[in-house]
């Protein structure tokens, strides 16, 4: 009844020629650690400011010593009603929602303009944490690996415009990205986004891995290979709506080349079916193919995917003090660099240097 088998990565033309090109050797998992423990952590606007401009300092800083056009773009928000925040208690018991006159906030965004063409492929994470947790995972190694691949990225061309995103309060009601989206969407032409979410922990141990009732119920082929696989959680979701298919089949293939035919697990998001995706889109289960900055995208129209551990549904620590940089797998978050900038590659028009 539901399109809902797994699309099946094609294999990549000569992928070996790529990774010579940006460079394998140099995405290194030891320093991604590096910068995971360098960022000062909790931060947010609302109850860790200091920490927050510390960070943002640390990454502007980062992204232009790897040659990017790097800084702060600010917003301000006002009268914003019934925003779910972490103010008392622990999560979740002391979550509520609550009104701010006037929320200001700042995302970090890094440029590589493209030699023939400005239209953008963004690749984006957020990184403020809740008010009471390191955040290693949610969502401190994301922003790790948009430096690596900044780094990684920084030498070459590209047909088109790249812009690496940190954003800015996702925590409170994905602020930051609905911003990025209004200032690209007028100007121009998002071709697509890549977007990192809580996706550095992995476990192979069984009964790692939980599965939503409604997720097994509308993805059973996924649901069987995770079954199979004793529900370990050792691999990495993809999730994507219609119009991210190919998006997503390209990051599926670079990820399955660079760590192995079962790294990577594909979702299509049911909620933009015709007439019957409003109300799937009701359904907890669902509703959890949306949790993070890729729905600004979707909702904008542009082709997105997420990059994801599942959070909640496979790390113990999310959204809780012990999400510390000693319990990630940087080995993992290295791989999804390499494929992401494969991805990348593809997408924006990898322009390889002229010998002589």
């Amino acid at each position: 009844m539901f399109p809902t088998r797994e699309p099946q990565p094609s294999p990549l033309d000569d992928p070996s020629i790529t990774f010579a090109e940006l460079g394998k050797q140099s995405v290194n998992a030891a320093r991604i650690r590096k910068d995971v423990e360098r960022l000062p952590a909790p931060r947010n606007r609302l109850h860790a400011a200091t920490a927050m401009d510390e960070a943002d300092r640390i990454l502007v800083e980062s992204f232009s010593a790897a040659g990017w056009m790097a800084g702060l773009s600010g917003f301000d928000i006002r009268n914003v009603r019934g925003v779910l925040d972490y103010a008392e208690g622990r999560y979740p018991a002391g979550a509520k929602p609550i009104m701010y006159p006037r929320l200001m906030g700042a995302n970090i965004l890094a440029l590589k303009p493209g030699i023939e063409s400005n239209d953008v492929v963004v690749v984006g994470a957020h990184h403020d944490t809740i008010r009471d947790s390191p955040g290693a995972d949610d969502n401190t190694a994301s922003v790790a690996a948009l430096l690596e691949l900044a780094r990684l990225l920084g030498p070459c061309s590209f047909r088109d415009t790249i812009l690496l995103a940190v954003f800015d309060m996702e925590e409170l009601s994905m602020f930051g990205s609905r911003e990025v989206v209004r200032l690209l969407a007028p100007q121009q032409r998002v071709r697509s986004a890549i977007i990192f979410e809580t996706m550095a922990y992995g476990s192979n141990l069984p009964g790692t891995q939980k599965v939503p009732n409604a997720l097994a119920y509308f993805y059973p082929e996924q649901a069987e290979k995770i079954r199979k696989r004793e529900f370990r959680g050792d691999w990495t979701a993809v999730i994507y709506n219609n119009s991210a298919l190919d998006i997503a089949t390209t990051f599926g293939s670079a990820l399955t080349h660079v760590a192995g035919p079962d790294a990577a697990i594909l979702f299509r998001d049911l909620s933009d079916l015709p007439v019957i995706g409003g109300l799937l889109r009701l359904m907890p289960g669902i509703r959890h193919l949306s949790r993070s900055d890729h729905l600004s995208f979707w909702k904008a129209g542009i082709p997105a995917i997420l990059i994801t551990d599942t959070a909640d549904f496979r790390n113990p620590n999310y959204h809780q003090p012990t999400d510390t940089p000693d319990t990630l797998d940087y080995e993992r978050v290295a791989a999804i660099v390499q494929a992401t900038a494969i991805t990348v590659a593809r997408l924006a028009g990898h322009r390889p240097a002229q010998s002589g």
